[in-house]
């Protein structure tokens, strides 16, 4: 028998190198809430969204700088041909999460892809689940094994961890599960866009 995978949908994980350097951006982005404890209210249900402009805050200059070398390198690994346009950030946010808090079912417009980095991850922080992009693929599911893999079922569920960072398609259903924690989940988002050379 031979199976294959037909249009797959990459998810790529890093690990940054540097924990504490994780830590005092996400004091830095606690501070950012301090300063505009309203900020934007959008896909977030509860807790705090910043700004879509974090790519100009020299503190995260490094973290970025980071990100976008493993963005290269995952997209010349899918394929991308960089000779003709080169990938982009479009924007940048930081989310803090609090008990209860989630982000409901959302995808990016505008971009090819999106990223998430976990720079504070408490015991019990929501996870962030990848939703079966194929518009018909639940119509009708047979009986499935508990042992089946997650993304058979529809619903990929991810628990975040320090330092890490998950790329994937900006047009990738995805949501936030309800925080338990105490304390506060801290993650820095952003788009990637691309420029014709």
């Amino acid at each position: 028998m031979k199976q294959q995978s037909l249009f797959p949908t990459p998810l790529w994980h890093f690990r940054h190198p540097n924990l504490q350097a994780c830590g005092q951006l996400s004091q830095h982005v606690l501070e950012l809430e301090r300063q505009d404890p309203c900020g934007l209210q959008l896909t977030n249900q509860g807790g705090w969204h910043s700004s879509t402009d974090l790519m100009q805050d020299p503190a995260f200059q490094d973290m970025f700088h980071w990100i976008a070398g493993c963005c290269h390198g995952a997209f010349q690994g899918w394929g991308w041909d960089l000779s003709k346009a080169t990938p982009t950030f479009n924007n940048a946010w930081a989310m803090v999460n609090r008990f209860g808090h989630s982000t409901r079912a959302h995808l990016h417009p505008n971009s090819l892809f999106s990223g998430v980095m976990y720079l504070q991850v408490p015991e019990g922080a929501g996870a962030i689940a990848f939703l079966d992009p194929r518009a018909g693929a639940q119509m009708l599911l047979p009986p499935l094994r508990n042992d089946a893999e997650g993304d058979h079922k529809g619903r990929l569920r991810h628990k975040p961890r320090v330092g890490e960072l998950l790329l994937f398609p900006a047009w990738l259903w995805h949501e936030v599960e309800p925080s338990m924690q105490i304390g506060e989940r801290v993650a820095l988002s952003f788009n990637i866009g691309m420029r014709q050379k």
